[in-house]
């Protein structure tokens, strides 16, 4: 019997579809407690498919963090031009709170990889490129906002920590610590009112 390759588009429906599936199955439970059977099955593939899209699990988990960075990369980019050009500082914060809380909403899998990684102490990320590219372009993001401000001379990356730590605490911390606080972070009114919080508070520490 003749054998017949499958075509190129075939190919690459089916690694979407294994990306989709680790993406999902790796953010639920993490890089450790997730087999590459679980993902073949949700993928709807041979045990044997994603090794030989990604050659291995931690093959594939970078692949993940790799797409997902990609997207990560945009979150500035699009705050900028959001904000038109040359705009004030606290145009330029709005659009970067705005941009980053649509990105996580949109996007909450990123996080929660993220979160795996300091959680099980996987430093396999710091080996995907489009990390240290999301990086570069949320500390230019940082720099922007400080310049020719009262934090001007703070160091760069220790002010991206507490941004960053800023802007997604009631992400992390939404079913523990906010709710001690009887905050409800799934609720409509506290969202709106978070990034009016964040947007105040920044533009305040930032003058």
């Amino acid at each position: 019997m003749e054998h017949i390759e499958a075509r190129p588009r075939d190919a690459q429906r089916t690694r979407e579809a294994i990306l989709r599936a680790a993406t999902q199955l790796f953010a639920e439970s993490g890089y450790a407690a997730t087999g590459l059977q679980q993902i073949a099955d949700a993928a709807g593939v041979a045990r044997a498919t994603p090794s030989y899209f990604f050659r291995s699990k931690a093959g594939l988990w970078k692949a993940v963090l790799e797409e997902q960075n990609q997207l990560a990369a945009q979150i500035a980019p699009t705050a900028f031009q959001l904000a038109g050009q040359q705009p004030d500082r606290a145009t330029l914060i709005a659009a970067l709170v705005d941009v980053t809380l649509d990105f996580h909403a949109a996007h909450p899998e990123f996080l929660r990889l993220v979160q795996w990684s300091e959680l099980q102490g996987n430093t396999l990320i710091n080996e995907v490129q489009a990390h240290h590219v999301a990086v570069a372009t949320a500390v230019h993001a940082v720099d922007a906002v400080l310049r020719d401000g009262a934090l001007e001379q703070e160091d760069v990356r220790q002010m991206v920590l507490s941004v960053l730590g800023v802007c997604y605490a009631h992400l992390i911390f939404g079913q523990t610590l906010a709710a001690a606080l009887n905050l409800n972070v799934d609720d409509p009114e506290f969202q709106t009112e978070r990034r009016s919080h964040l947007k105040r508070l920044l533009l305040s520490a930032s003058r």
